[in-house]
């Protein structure tokens, strides 16, 4: 029986939905929680027993689990097709998320304010090899989407053919899992922790999907988790950047917890997933046409393929045994017709 992409009464769109809902519901618990029950230097709660603490990690779940299982039973999912043509909105947004990607590259090298030489080369010798690392799959990533900018501004697809650089945003991301992995501490009661770990991982899968489908590498099938997966992590990433944005508006970054600061990237990532998304639903191809035009098209190739068979076929040449030719006979059907005077 049947179960992935069978349900024809489910629209993806429901994954979108639910997550704007899930993030009206979880940015102010977000932001309530950082001004009155977190510490801002462990991290931790301050009353573990909190309300909302229980309706926010409910929320979050319960809409990750029913966008997931929306996109994965959803028949109306779109084909494994990257968007065709000029795209300017999809190109502005692969845009932003190079420049984050760019500046995520280089933030642990340089800072904001001006730096001496000096200054910079100790920062290149303190950082661990694990943030050399993530600094250049993040410029490799950044090469990437300029690519990508570059596609859906001249309408021309030049990325299909970087199929090994499009892995590199995959790459980033792994590296940042294991960054923070390696934090030994609680990620229960660090929720900013425990949120980035969880979008991180979702982002994976994302990333992976997405690559396989806009280079067209065993793309058939990948397009549920394109989308499940997409907003579930653009949600999680959401729930802890705009919060953290908003203290820093309203000047409360004494607030922030030490150690998880804005990150930019997040931002350009959670952006670049909601127009790549959205931009896939309404210009999507359906499922049934792809394989009609496939169909048609092989139909097509073996009628092709027949027809120049019959065209070359040569004359049958007959041989004794000891391989001598004794004569050759025309073939009737390889006689092209004359035209008579």
């Amino acid at each position: 029986m049947k179960i992935k992409n069978s349900a024809q009464s489910v629209s993806p769109d429901a994954a979108v939905l639910l997550m704007c809902f899930a993030m009206l519901v979880a940015c102010p618990l977000r932001i309530f929680q950082m001004l009155r029950n977190m510490d801002s230097i462990t991290g931790f709660y301050n009353d573990s027993g909190s309300i909302t603490i229980i309706i926010l990690y409910a929320v979050l779940g319960v809409a990750s689990l029913l966008i997931l299982l929306f996109s994965y039973l959803s028949a109306r999912i779109p084909a494994a097709i990257a968007p065709q043509g000029r795209r300017i909105l999809l190109g502005i947004a692969s845009f932003v998320f190079a420049a984050t990607l760019f500046y995520d590259a280089i933030s642990n090298y340089f800072s904001l304010g001006a730096e001496s030489t000096a200054t910079i080369v100790q920062n290149v010798r303190a950082v661990s090899l694990m943030q050399h690392l993530h600094a250049i799959f993040a410029f490799l990533s950044c090469c990437y989407f300029v690519v990508f900018c570059i596609s859906y501004f001249s309408g021309k697809s030049f990325h299909k053919k970087l199929k090994i650089l499009s892995l590199m945003p995959l790459a980033w991301a792994v590296v940042r899992v294991l960054e923070r992995i390696t934090v030994i501490i609680s990620i229960v009661r660090v929720s900013e922790l425990l949120l980035e770990l969880c979008a991180l991982v979702f982002l994976m899968i994302f990333l992976l999907s997405f690559a396989r489908v806009v280079s067209e590498v065993n793309c058939r099938g990948s397009m549920w988790s394109v989308i499940g997966c997409g907003c579930v992590s653009a949600m999680l990433m959401l729930s802890y950047t705009i919060p953290r944005i908003m203290l820093m508006l309203t000047g409360n970054s004494d607030s922030l917890v030490d150690g998880y600061p804005l990150n930019f990237s997040d931002i350009g990532c959670a952006l670049f997933i909601i127009i790549f998304v959205v931009t896939v639903l309404r210009s999507g191809y359906a499922v049934e046409d792809v394989e009609a035009m496939q169909a048609e098209m092989e139909e097509a190739s073996a009628e092709e393929e027949e027809s120049e068979e019959e065209k070359t076929v040569g004359p049958e040449t007959v041989t004794d045994g000891d391989g001598n030719v004794m004569f050759t006979k025309k073939n009737e059907t390889a006689q092209e017709p004359t035209e008579e005077k």
